[in-house]
C-alpha cells in the first residue's frame, strides 16, 4: 500500500470572492497522477503558510492523506481518497474509509465501507473543535460551513445525540430528525429521550419537540410537548427542581427547589427553599467564588422554621433537640475562604461555622455535623516578609458548644455556650543574633548562637458563660457555685461585655547557642522572660459567719512577669548488630539520653503580689489564690522550681536487602521508645514526678501500634498518696502503674498496595469517610476487591480505693468495602464500645453500577441518626434530576 500526503494551499482574490484554480499535474509516491493543486503558486513538499482571507472558498491550508491511494478527476475537479482517509482543515478533521473533495462545489463527502458480513465499517468521524459526529455518511460544505449527516451520533457536552438525519447551519446550530438524546456512551444506549425533532445549540442547550423516555427499548408513558437540556461550555443559570416527600413533623414537602444564578466566571449563587404542608419552611443562599492565583471560597446562610404540633408523635419526645411541640427557628452560617500563598503578600482566610444550637441535629444529614457538640470559627489576616524578620496577624474567632445546666425548676436543660475573641493580635520579630544588629558578619562562631526574639499577643475574650468563681477552689454552696449561661440578646449584651477579659502578653525568648563538650556531648543553655498586662485584678476576703468568699475587683493596668533559665545536655549512642543474612544486613539501635536542669523563682511569694493567701475553712486551713484567676494571660506559677529532668529515647532500625543488585533500605522496628521523669529539689514533698513511658511502632507498613503508661513512685495507703517511696517497703517495686493506654490500627488493601508499589506512589486509602453527602458510588473503587481498616483504642486507670485498674474506655472501629462483583460493591463503617457493650454510629452502603446509571442504598440502622435512602439516578450531571429516590429519617421521608 502506498501512502500519499499532499498539502494544498490556495491564495485567492478578496475582490472576486472565489478561488482561482490553475490545474497542475502531480504524482503519488508510486508515480500515478495525483491531484490538481488549486493554488496560485506551486505546492511544496511541506505545508505552506497561508494567511486567512476575509472571503473565498478556502480559508486555510487543507492537509489530507490516504492509506490506499489518492485519485484526482481533473475534468470534474474531484479528489478521491481511499483507505483510512484523513483531512485536516483548521479546527475541522475528518476520518473515513472514503472521502471525496469537490473543488467546484466546496463539499467534502465521507462514507464508510461494508465488510463481507454487510456491516458498515470505518464510519466517518467528523470533529469540529469540541463537537464530534460519527455517521453512515457525511457531507460538509467548507465554504458555507453547512453540513448534512446520515445515521449520525454526535456528542454535546456529556450527552450523545443519535439521529437518522442531522443538518448543520452556517452558525453551528444542529437540527436532527427522529433523534435520541442520551448520556449513555454505548452504540445501543440503555436509555434515551426520543423526539421527532431536535435542535442543538452547541455549548448551550438541546431543545426537543414532542418527546418521551425510553428505558431498555421500552417506551414509557411519560411524555412532554417540549423540553430543553443545558450543555453549556460555561456555567448557565437555571431552575433547580425540588424533591418531594413526607416529614413526620411537618407533613408533605418540597425541598431544595429554587434557582441557580451563574453571576460571572468567578462567582455563582444558589437560592433554594423548602415548603411544608403543615406550615414550616426553609430558605438557603449558597455561593462559591474563585479568583485564579489569589483566592477561592464558598459561603452559605440557612434559615428553617418548624411549626410545633401536639399531634406529632416524635414531637412528644422529652429530648429538647427533637421536641417539636413549640415553634422552632434555626439559623446556620458557613463561610470558607482560602488564599493562595504568595511570598511577601498578606493572607486573609476564614473558616466560619456558627448558628443555632440545634440546627445541625435537626437539619444536617452529615453525621460529623449532627454528632459534633462543638463548632469553631476563625477569620484572620497575617503577613510576613522573606526579607524582614517582622510578622503580624489579626484574628477574630468564635466557638460554641452545648452543655447541660439546671433551670429555675431544677431540671437539666441544654445550654449553648458561645465564646468570642475580639480580636487576637500578634506581632513577632524572628530571633536574631546581636552581631547582625550592628552589621556584623556571621562566620559560624559559638557566640553567634546567642539569639534574641520578641513576640507580642493582645486579645479580648468575651463569653456568655458567667463563671460563679467555683473554679477558684473555694467551698461555695450549690446555689452560689453554679455557672450561668446567658442567652445572647440585647438585654443580656451589657452583662456579657462586662464579663469580657483583656490581656497583653510579651515574650522574649533567648537562645545561647549549643556548646560541644568532649566531642560527643551537646550542652544547650537558655533563658526566657515573659510579661503580661491585665485590665483588672482580684482581692479576696472571707465573709464572717459563712462559707462564702467575697471578691473585690481593682480595675486599671495590672502587670505580671516571670523569668526562668535552664540548661540541657544530650548525646547519641549507637549499637549495631551485623547479621549478614539473605535479607537482613544489620540492626541498629540508637540510644539518646538527655538531662536538663531548670530554675524558676517562687512567684507566689507575697512580695510579688501575684497571689493571695486566704482562709479555706473553719479549721484555719488556707490556700493560695491567683489575683488574676480566670483572666486571659500568662499568670506566673506559684512555688519554687529547681528541677532536674531526665529521659531516654530509643530507636531501632533494620537494614534490609531489596533485590539481588545489593540495594538496601531502612525498615523501622521501633519508631520511639521513651522514658521521662523529673525531680524538683525545691518541693517540700513529692519531689519525684511520675514516670511516663511511651512506645510507638509500625510493622510491615500496615500495623500501627502506640502505647503508653504512667507510673507513680510513691505509696498509697487507703487510697491516699503518701510522701514515701515504694522502694522503702522493701523488695524491687520502684513504681505503681497508674494509667495505661494503647491504640492500634491496621489497614488491608492488597490490590491497591500492589498498584502503589508498582507505580511508586505513596500509600493511600480507599475507605469511606464519615460523611454521606455523596453516594456510595462516588468513592467505591470497583477495581479493588476489598479493603479493611480496624482501629482499636483502650484506656485503663487505677482506682486508688480498690487498687484495681478500671477500664475507662475500650472501642474498636471497622470500616472498609467489598466488591462483590465488577458491578456490585458493599461499604461499611461502625464502632463497637466494649465497655458499654453497644454499637455507636453505624453506616452500611450498597452500590450497583448500571453503566450510565447508578443505584445506591445508604442505611444507618440505629441511633439518633437512624435513616435509610435508596437512590437510582443518571450519572451525568446534565440529567441529575432524572432519578428515583426513596428515603426516611428522623426528620421525614423523601420520594
Amino acid at each position: 500500500m502506498a501512502i500519499a500526503l499532499f498539502y494544498v494551499a490556495a491564495f485567492f482574490s478578496a475582490q472576486e470572492g472565489s478561488a482561482q484554480v490553475a490545474p497542475k499535474r502531480a504524482t503519488t509516491a508510486t508515480g500515478a497522477p495525483a491531484a490538481v493543486l488549486p493554488a496560485a503558486k506551486p505546492a511544496s513538499a511541506t505545508q505552506d503558510t497561508v494567511k486567512r482571507k476575509p472571503t473565498g472558498a478556502i480559508e486555510t491550508t487543507i492537509n489530507y492523506k490516504a492509506k490506499d491511494s489518492i485519485r484526482y478527476d481533473a475534468i470534474n475537479q474531484i479528489m478521491y481518497l481511499y483507505g483510512d482517509a484523513h483531512i485536516d482543515y483548521g479546527e475541522i478533521s475528518l476520518d473515513a474509509a472514503l472521502i471525496q473533495i469537490n473543488w467546484k462545489t466546496n463539499i467534502l463527502t465521507a462514507d464508510g465501507i461494508l465488510d463481507s458480513a454487510g456491516v458498515l465499517q470505518k464510519k466517518p468521524l467528523f470533529k469540529n473543535a469540541a463537537e464530534t459526529y460519527q455517521a453512515e455518511r457525511i457531507a460538509y460544505n467548507y465554504k458555507t460551513k453547512k453540513g448534512r449527516v446520515i445515521g449520525a451520533v454526535t456528542t454535546q457536552g456529556e450527552g450523545y445525540i443519535h439521529a437518522e438525519t442531522i443538518k448543520r447551519d452556517s452558525i453551528g446550530n444542529i437540527y436532527g430528525r427522529h433523534a435520541r438524546y442520551t448520556t449513555c456512551d454505548l452504540e445501543h444506549p440503555h436509555f434515551y429521550i426520543k423526539a421527532t425533532k431536535m435542535k442543538v445549540i452547541p455549548n448551550d442547550r438541546v431543545i426537543a419537540g414532542p418527546f418521551h423516555l425510553v428505558f431498555a427499548d421500552v417506551p414509557t408513558p411519560i411524555g412532554l410537548p417540549f423540553g430543553f437540556f443545558p450543555s453549556p461550555r460555561k456555567r448557565g443559570s437555571g431552575v433547580i427542581i425540588p424533591t418531594f416527600g413526607e416529614s413526620a413533623q411537618q407533613g408533605f414537602y418540597l425541598r431544595e427547589g429554587g434557582f441557580y444564578w451563574a453571576m460571572n466566571e468567578y462567582m455563582d449563587m444558589r437560592i433554594t427553599g423548602d415548603i411544608y404542608s403543615l406550615g414550616g419552611y426553609g430558605a438557603r443562599v449558597q455561593s462559591t467564588y474563585t479568583k485564579r492565583y489569589k483566592f477561592n471560597g464558598n459561603f452559605s446562610v440557612s434559615h428553617t422554621y418548624i411549626k410545633g404540633s401536639e399531634d406529632v408523635g416524635i414531637g412528644r419526645s422529652t429530648d429538647q433537640v427533637y421536641n417539636y411541640r413549640t415553634d422552632s427557628r434555626d439559623v446556620w452560617i458557613s463561610w470558607s475562604h482560602s488564599p493562595v500563598t504568595r511570598p511577601g503578600k498578606g493572607q486573609f482566610s476564614a473558616s466560619v461555622n456558627a448558628g443555632s444550637q440545634f440546627y445541625n441535629q435537626r437539619n444536617s444529614l452529615d453525621p460529623r455535623q449532627s454528632l459534633s457538640p462543638n463548632f469553631n470559627s476563625t477569620i484572620s489576616y497575617r503577613k510576613s516578609s522573606p526579607n524582614s524578620p517582622i510578622n503580624y496577624a489579626v484574628t477574630v474567632s468564635q466557638s460554641q458548644t452545648t452543655r447541660s445546666q439546671l433551670n429555675a425548676n431544677g431540671e437539666q436543660v441544654p445550654a449553648q455556650v458561645m465564646s468570642f475573641t475580639l480580636p487576637d493580635f500578634s506581632f513577632g520579630v524572628a530571633s536574631q543574633s546581636p552581631i547582625e544588629w550592628f552589621g556584623g558578619t556571621l562566620t559560624g562562631r559559638w557566640i553567634e548562637g546567642i539569639r534574641i526574639g520578641y513576640n507580642l499577643n493582645a486579645r479580648q475574650y468575651v463569653s456568655n458563660n458567667l463563671a460563679s468563681g467555683q473554679s477558684l477552689g473555694y467551698p461555695f454552696s450549690a446555689g452560689r457555685g453554679r455557672d450561668t449561661v446567658l442567652a445572647i440578646n440585647g438585654s443580656n449584651l451589657s452583662a456579657i461585655l462586662k464579663n469580657g477579659r483583656q490581656s497583653i502578653n510579651h515574650d522574649i525568648p533567648i537562645t545561647l547557642g549549643t556548646i560541644s563538650l568532649f566531642k560527643y556531648f551537646k550542652l544547650t543553655p537558655g533563658v526566657s522572660y515573659s510579661e503580661s498586662w491585665f485590665t483588672k485584678k482580684y482581692t479576696y476576703r472571707s465573709i464572717p459567719g459563712s462559707s462564702f468568699l467575697a471578691v473585690d475587683t481593682t480595675k486599671g493596668l495590672q502587670r505580671t512577669y516571670q523569668y526562668q533559665g535552664g540548661v540541657s545536655l544530650t548525646t547519641n549512642l549507637y549499637g549495631i548488630a551485623q547479621i549478614k543474612g539473605k535479607k537482613v544486613e544489620a540492626i541498629r539501635h540508637t540510644l539518646t539520653p538527655n538531662i536538663s536542669y531548670n530554675f524558676r523563682p517562687d512567684f507566689g511569694r507575697e512580695e510579688f503580689g501575684f497571689y493571695q493567701r486566704v482562709q479555706q475553712d473553719s479549721l484555719g486551713r488556707t490556700q493560695l489564690l491567683s489575683r488574676f484567676q480566670g483572666l486571659e494571660g500568662n499568670v506566673p506559677g506559684a512555688g519554687l522550681n529547681s528541677a532536674i529532668s531526665f529521659g531516654i529515647d530509643n530507636n531501632i532500625e533494620m537494614k534490609v536487602k531489596t533485590d539481588s543488585a545489593g540495594v538496601y533500605k531502612k525498615v523501622s522496628l521501633v519508631d520511639r521508645f521513651a522514658l521521662r521523669s523529673a525531680y524538683n529539689f525545691a518541693a517540700d514533698s513529692f519531689k519525684m514526678s511520675n514516670i511516663n513511658i511511651d512506645l510507638s511502632t509500625r510493622l510491615f507498613n500496615t500495623l500501627s501500634f502506640t502505647t503508653g503508661a504512667t507510673f507513680d513512685p510513691y505509696r498509697y495507703v487507703n487510697g491516699q498518696r503518701r510522701n514515701q517511696f515504694l522502694l522503702e517497703e522493701g523488695g524491687f517495686k520502684p513504681a505503681r502503674l497508674m494509667n495505661v493506654f494503647f491504640n492500634t490500627s491496621f489497614e488491608f488493601n492488597p490490590t491497591a498496595r500492589k498498584q502503589q508499589a508498582e507505580s511508586g506512589a505513596p500509600p493511600t486509602t480507599n475507605l469511606p469517610a464519615l460523611q454521606r453527602n455523596l453516594t456510595a458510588a462516588d468513592y467505591v473503587e470497583f477495581d479493588i476487591p476489598w479493603t479493611l481498616s480496624v482501629d482499636m483504642t483502650s484506656n485503663f486507670t487505677r482506682d486508688n480505693l480498690t487498687d484495681k485498674l478500671m477500664n475507662n474506655a475500650t472501642s474498636a472501629g471497622f470500616n472498609g468495602s467489598v466488591t462483590l462483583t465488577d458491578k456490585w460493591a458493599f461499604t461499611y463503617t461502625t464502632t463497637y464500645d466494649f465497655k458499654n457493650q453497644l454499637l455507636s454510629y453505624t453506616n452500611i452502603g450498597i452500590t450497583r453500577d448500571l453503566h450510565c446509571w447508578q443505584m445506591s442504598i445508604d442505611w444507618v440502622p440505629f441511633g439518633a441518626l437512624q435513616r435509610y435512602s435508596i437512590n437510582i439516578n443518571a450519572k451525568s450531571s446534565i440529567l441529575q434530576d432524572l432519578r428515583i429516590r426513596r428515603s426516611e429519617s428522623a426528620t421525614g421521608r423523601q420520594f
